[in-house]
């Protein structure tokens, strides 16, 4: 988590005005899929500057975003997040400040990935709904094949090294099914086009590393070529939004 908090905390303000986490289909399609009621008590988990949050808040009774990096909350308050029945808390996803039971749902879009200890947070994440409550997890995923999955973990690895790991669909599947989180059948596949040159900005890459993302971008077999569409100046990773539930 350190390398999170150091990464995260130096390029905040990256996340404030970034088109890949302000908006898209992946978020208006996590909305819709969450369902929020204004009775209801929402948690965003990973909330980094808040976009989920500002979204989710003005449908609900309260929501709370847990991030671990103090910097992009903070850039949250000040430029994203403005509904008043909103707060944030600084937190390990995995050690959530909230009593048992005590949301009726619960988000985490383009964050678990990052996360040390994935299991652990989804656990937590179990404990803090109430039995019944809903978990949206958006997040991308890792093909199949074993030589893409690497592939593909490993140019994000290099790019951004808090970067822990893109399970594949059924990977994510297992993770939230060993929490207690009974994951519905269907769920959700899209893509997000990135364009490389500001994704590589927007976390402040070593010149060295954006080098080799560069060069493996670039020189990639042509099975990666395809699956990730890569073109001299962007690719695409693929995604999943899946809902899931807290069993009883």
């Amino acid at each position: 988590m350190k390398d999170a908090r150091a990464q995260f905390g130096r390029t905040a303000a990256a996340y404030v005005t970034s088109t890949t986490h302000a908006s898209g289909a992946d978020l208006e399609r996590l909305i819709a899929v969450a369902a929020p009621l204004p009775s209801e008590r929402a948690l965003d988990v990973g909330c980094g500057v808040g976009h989920t949050l500002r979204r989710i808040a003005p449908l609900v009774s309260f929501a709370a975003g847990a991030d671990a990096t103090f910097e992009m909350m903070q850039a949250g308050r000040d430029s994203v997040v403005t509904a008043p029945n909103a707060a944030f808390a600084q937190s390990d996803a995995s050690a959530l400040p909230f009593a048992d039971a005590s949301f009726d749902l619960a988000t985490c879009r383009l964050a678990a990935h990052h996360f040390t200890d994935v299991a652990a947070a989804f656990l937590d994440v179990r404990r803090v709904l109430r039995p019944g409550g809903r978990f949206v997890l958006v997040d991308n995923y890792a093909p199949d094949d074993p030589a893409l999955d690497r592939f593909i973990n490993e140019v994000e690895q290099l790019r951004d090294a808090s970067h822990v790991r893109n399970h594949s669909i059924a990977g994510w599947r297992q993770l939230l099914e060993d929490a207690g989180l009974r994951t519905s059948v269907e769920s959700d596949l899209m893509t997000t086009k990135i364009t490389t040159e500001g994704w590589l900005e927007r976390s402040q890459t070593p010149a060295d590393r954006a080098a080799e993302v560069r060069r493996r971008l670039r020189d990639a077999p042509a099975a990666a070529r395809d699956t990730f569409q890569i073109t001299e100046t962007t690719f695409t990773v693929p995604k999943i939004v899946i809902l899931a539930r807290r069993s009883a």
